[in-house]
């Protein structure tokens, strides 16, 4: 049939009133099981396509639609969480005449996510855009936001949750895999290996630790008969770098050395081993942090690892509007790919 099809002729071929279709398209309450299950079947023999601009539009100025963004407080200590905002406002920018508005909340703590979950549903948010730093609060904010029929997409990291759940992520464990053979190509199964971790009072990050345990895995898989040294340098997100003895034997060993950061703060690097005079060095960091790319630019990172924060940002939001207004969830599922910055392709950033 045409597919220029509309609400009108799904209803005279249902023998329903436009105000039932409206209900089905909607999916609210009030039609009966087997009437609901007529006009689907009639929607899809059609192909019927909901005008979602146009509603969306028509209804702009009557009802908002409203999500709330729980992040990590942007500081010195969390100035990455900047990135994925510029993202989020973007999307906002574009999507303004559909009458969209975002609030934004910020965590520093399990107790401080808890009370600004808890004021988010309470004030009926229609979807919520947080990441899942903390398992336990996580699967809280989550149980009580589907009671609530509040959809939540989480992005940087994947856990696994009580509930089946949104992710726009990086598959960190495979980033960190890129990153050992990106470290083993400069410095071979002679050196030595240095993983940099953050840890917070919590302990280390799920993403920091994926990445990890996917760095190792390439050296296991692929070099079984080689003895190669791998030390964990945890780094206390609220304290300065510290050295201690073990790292400046290591830091004082002739051989060649390749310093796997598994976060935002692979700049920290490079004035540390100015600090104790350490030379053959390579680097892998994460991130579009200005500083980072500063360091590569200037030779003191070899490469960066980009998850894409903006774009992880800009596509949660536009994601989210697509499942509100369509209920189509595609794009709240993302694995973003890995992408390798060198100086080469560093200019545009």
């Amino acid at each position: 049939m045409d597919n220029l099809i509309g609400i009108k002729q799904i209803a005279k071929l249902a023998n329903v009133s436009i105000g039932t279709v409206d209900r089905v398209l909607h999916n609210r309450d009030g039609v009966s099981d087997i009437t609901r299950q007529k006009i689907k079947a009639i929607i899809k023999e059609t192909g019927y396509k909901k005008n979602t601009v146009a509603s969306r539009l028509n209804l702009a100025g009557r009802k908002k639609l409203k999500i709330a963004v729980l992040i990590p407080e942007v500081s010195s200590n969390w100035s990455y969480w900047d990135l994925p905002k510029r993202g989020i406002d973007k999307a906002v920018e574009e999507l303004s005449e559909m009458g969209i508005l975002v609030s934004y909340y910020y965590f520093t703590d399990p107790f401080s996510f808890i009370k600004m979950g808890d004021a988010i549903l309470n004030k009926k948010y229609d979807a919520v855009v947080t990441v899942p730093f903390f398992m336990v609060e996580s699967n809280n904010l989550l149980s009580k936001a589907k009671g609530d029929n509040i959809p939540i997409v989480f992005l940087d990291t994947e856990v696994k949750l009580d509930y089946p759940s949104f992710f726009i992520r990086q598959d960190s464990h495979i980033a960190g895999k890129v990153a050992g053979r990106l470290l083993h190509g400069l410095v071979g199964n002679d050196g030595l290996y240095f993983v940099v971790n953050i840890v917070t009072e919590r302990g280390l990050h799920a993403n920091n630790q994926q990445r990890e345990n996917g760095f190792r895995e390439f050296f296991r898989t692929n070099f079984k008969d080689s003895k190669i040294s791998i030390m964990t340098i945890n780094h206390p997100v609220d304290r300065p770098f510290e050295i201690n003895a073990e790292i400046e034997s290591w830091f004082k060993d002739e051989r060649p050395k390749g310093i796997f950061v598994t976060n935002a703060r692979s700049y920290l690097i490079p004035d540390i081993l100015k600090a104790h005079s350490v030379s053959n060095v390579s680097v892998v960091g994460f991130d579009l942090h200005e500083d980072n790319i500063k360091c590569l630019r200037n030779k003191e990172i070899d490469f960066l690892i980009n998850q894409k924060p903006e774009f992880q940002g800009y596509t949660a939001i536009k994601g989210m509007f697509k499942f509100l207004t369509e209920q189509d969830p595609s794009d709240l599922n993302m694995d973003v790919p890995v992408e390798i910055i060198v100086q080469e392709n560093c200019t545009s950033f």
